[in-house]
């Protein structure tokens, strides 16, 4: 499995690709990591801005959703986070401290997707919250 082929699978493009690297995907999980460099858009003085933190979850689900889709035949059409519930915002990430992300899928329903998701950085838990998708997926005929 090569941890960048989700580069070529979802609409984002630098600097609004906001993972490094998938780590794991399948129908059930998703994982994804990140490492916070000054600079880079989004990272202030306190680290990366919250607003961000949740474009990172919502990432990582996607990404790894495409890299499912494609090992399944697939390819993803278009995708859209359509609504978050219960999220908790608990800390930042420094720069120089790595994310690691994951998505635990709950239901899938016609294009629905409902994932239990949180993102650490040092063992400690930054988010958590659930994550409602969109994912409109091609398989051949």
């Amino acid at each position: 499995m090569d941890p960048h082929a989700f580069r070529d699978l979802i609409p984002h493009r630098p600097p609004m690709v906001l993972i490094d690297e998938v780590i794991e995907y399948g129908a059930e999980r998703i994982r994804a990591r990140r490492v916070v460099r000054a600079g880079e858009p989004f990272v202030g003085p306190d680290g990366l801005d919250d607003a961000a933190l949740l474009e990172v979850i919502a990432q990582t689900i996607a990404a790894g959703d495409a890299m499912y889709a494609q090992s399944k035949g697939g390819r993803v059409l278009r995708g859209y986070l359509t609504g978050l519930t219960g999220v908790k915002l608990q800390g930042r990430a420094a720069v120089g401290e790595q994310i690691e992300v994951t998505g635990d899928c709950l239901k899938r329903m016609d294009g629905m997707g409902l994932f239990d998701a949180e993102a650490r950085a040092g063992g400690r838990l930054l988010a958590r919250g659930r994550f409602k998708l969109y994912v409109e997926i091609a398989y051949p005929s």
